[in-house]
Parts: structure tokens; C-alpha cells; sequence
């Protein structure tokens, strides 16, 4: 198979908007820069408040949408030869890495 100029585009545009989406998801979770005894203190303390109940499934559902997008948007990049699996994989770590470094600051503008 020929890799085209314009086949080379499609290929890196995917990629590259995977892991924005995957990026995003993950900034809405807040789950790169959060230490795990944060995530268990938030956790004991919205145990029973119904309003962090309703933020925490609001969270999930954003967050799950751009993740769903991701991977419709990353299936056609896998080759036939090639599973979804490990370029998914590769994508998540890629976009994890860019969420713990950006994440604290694009939290700190949408609150503005």
C-alpha cells in the first residue's frame, strides 16, 4: 500500500485529534494531576451530598463522550494489519502525559 501524501494528513490529523478528544476527557476528569489521597478525601466528603453526586455523573457522561468520539474518530487510523488496541493505548498515554501538563492550567480558564 502507497502512502500518500494526503493519506499521511488524514492518518496524523486523526491522531492528533484523538488525543485532543482523549485529552479533554481526561481534564474533565481531572485525573492526571489529582494524588490518590485527594480522589479518596473528595470521595468520603461527596458520599452524601446529592450535588456532588450530580457534578461526578455529569463529569463521567462529558468525559465518556469525548472518549467515545476519540476512538470513532481513531478506528479508521488502524490498519486492517494493525489492532485498535495498541494505537489506542499509545493515544491514552500521550494524551495522559499532555493532561498532566496542561490540565491545572485549562481547569484555571474555564473557571474564569
Amino acid at each position: 500500500m502507497a502512502l500518500t501524501a494526503a493519506l499521511v494528513l488524514n492518518l496524523f490529523l486523526r491522531l492528533a485529534g484523538a488525543i485532543v478528544l482523549q485529552t479533554l476527557a481526561f481534564i474533565v476528569w481531572n485525573i492526571g494531576t489529582r494524588a490518590p489521597w485527594a480522589v479518596l478525601r473528595d470521595l468520603r466528603r461527596g458520599l452524601g451530598d446529592l450535588r456532588a453526586w450530580l457534578g461526578g455523573i455529569a463529569a463521567f457522561g462529558v468525559g465518556a463522550i469525548f472518549m467515545t468520539a476519540a476512538t470513532i474518530l481513531l478506528y479508521p487510523a488502524a490498519a486492517p494489519e494493525i489492532d485498535l488496541v495498541p494505537v489506542e493505548i499509545c493515544t491514552l498515554l500521550v494524551a495522559l502525559g499532555v493532561e498532566f501538563l496542561i490540565g491545572n492550567d485549562v481547569r484555571r480558564l474555564l473557571r474564569r
